[in-house]
This record gives structure tokens, sequence and C-alpha cells, in this order.
């Protein structure tokens, strides 16, 4: 049985999408997965909004734990960090509480993803920050980055706080999803075509963000070979939802840059040693 902290270098940088989405690649690879996320804010529904993402991303329906709020403790309505929205709304936060929710899942499933709020800095009370959570419960933490601008920089203050602490790093994940210039999607094709001006500067955006995109990877792939050369890199693929389904567009990394796993291949070394600690166990416990 184990638990994985999916934690990331800022809000907004794509953990619930690599929670969700390697829930669902370990559960096709026979692993009795759940996720769970540390505490919620700017939630409008009783429910975990991120939770509820989680089980799409899984292609299952909202489960018990999900309804007794054991996979979610605390949910506030507050776009703000835990300990702020706790007291918006007169709460008492105490993450012993959260703590327990996580045993009771380790009780039903084999793996449990903890998506945590923020970024790994982000206060849950006014003396407890998420990576001091991390650090008294010891669970392996993988850390979700992206290509934007302060995004190495982010990335590495996260990498080095972890690394004061002594704390296990499992798997970097990088998020390969940018966010699109909205001014350029009101612009017809045909009018950009028919712009030089205009096609240069949507050319030149779109190289930029493919350099940044690539200069990014390659920089925190040496940096992680240098200093956490044991740590898996993982590539998120692009997810887009559409009306009828969930597309994941695969995007191949440098070649000559470190080895990546793609989250199919990370989910499957998971599985692979969870099953197998799991059946070694019951050898060794008939014996």
């Amino acid at each position: 049985m184990s638990v994985f902290f999916i934690t990331g270098i800022d809000a907004k940088i794509g953990k619930t999408f690599a929670t969700g989405y390697l829930a669902k690649q370990l559960m096709e690879h026979g692993i009795n997965v759940i996720t769970q996320k540390l505490i919620e804010t700017g939630c409008e529904d009783e429910i975990s909004e991120d939770i509820s993402a989680h089980r799409d991303l899984m292609k299952i329906s909202l489960q018990p734990v999900d309804k007794q709020y054991i996979s979610c403790p605390y949910v506030f309505k507050a776009a703000a960090p835990p300990y702020l929205a706790a007291e918006l709304e007169h709460v008492t936060l105490y993450p012993n509480r959260i703590s327990v929710a996580t045993q009771q899942l380790k009780l039903q499933y084999e793996v449990v993803l903890l998506e945590t709020s923020g970024g790994i800095m982000t206060p849950i009370t006014d003396s407890l920050s998420t990576i001091d959570y991390m650090a008294l419960q010891g669970h392996p933490i993988v850390l979700v980055t992206a290509a934007t601008l302060e995004s190495i920089n982010h990335t590495l203050l996260a990498l080095q706080a972890i690394a004061q602490r002594g704390l296990p790093l499992h798997a970097v994940i990088y998020n390969q999803f940018q966010e699109e210039d909205e001014s350029f999607d009101e612009i017809a094709t045909e009018e950009v075509l028919q712009d030089e001006k205009l096609y240069d500067k949507k050319y030149s955006y779109h190289r930029v963000k493919t350099e940044l995109a690539e200069k990014t990877r390659s920089y925190l792939q040496h940096y992680l070979k240098q200093h956490h050369p044991d740590t898996f890199w993982v590539e998120l693929p692009h997810i887009k939802f559409t009306d009828d389904a969930t597309l994941y567009q695969k995007m191949n990394a440098d070649k000559n840059n470190m080895p990546f796993y793609t989250m199919e291949k990370y989910a499957q070394e998971i599985a692979d040693n969870t099953l197998y600690a799991e059946s070694l166990y019951k050898r060794i416990a008939k014996k």
C-alpha cells in the first residue's frame, strides 16, 4: 500500500490533471487506486471540484469515500490559501483529520494519490505549510511543473526546498500545456494569412512558446540528472475535453535529453512495484 503526494510549483500548474490521469493509468494496470485532495478552496460545490475532475479523468463516478468527505475532508468556498479560507468560514482546520482520512483510504486501496493545495509552501494553518505537512507524513513526492515564464525559477526553489528537508522526490511531471493568447483566438485564420504583420506576430508567438517548452524541459532535465538522478522525469500529455470524449495528445521529448517516461510507463513502474511488494508480503505471511 502506497501514498504519493502530488504537489506543484504553483496553483493552476496541472496537479489535478496529473493526479487524475495517473490514477486512470494505474487503474488500467490493475491497481486499486483512489485520489485524495488535501484541502479544496474556491469551491462552490459540497464535494471537492478537483475530486470530481479526478473521477471524470478516471472515467468513474463519485465514490462512497467522496460522498463521505474522506477523499477531501475540507472544502471551502473562498479562493484563498487554506488557512485564510478556513478563517473566513470560521472553521478550525485540523491537519490530523486529513492524515486520518489518508489512513482510512489506505485500508481500502492499494495506492492513494494525494493532491495538495497550491504550491509546496502554501500555508495550511498559520504555523504549518504544505511542505511541513509533507515532511511530517513522509510520503514520496511527485512535483508537477510546466513551461511558464517563471517555471524554472519556481521549480528549482521547490526542488531545493525538498532536498533541504531530505524528502523523497519520486518524480517530476512536466505539463506541456500552455495557455493560448485569447487575442489570437478572436482573429479568423483567413485574416491572419492576409495580414503579413499579424502573421509574423502569431508565428513569433508560437515559436517563442515552442522554444520555451523545449528549453525549459532541457534545463530541468539536466538539473535533475545532476541533483536528483534517481527521480523519474514524466511527460503529461495535453489533455483536452470535448463534448463527446477526453483527448490525450502525447508529445515526444528531445531524444538528446535525459530519457523520459510517459505517464503510461510511469504508472507501470508504480504498478509493478506495488503488485510485487504486495505479492511478496503475502508469500512471507503464509510462511
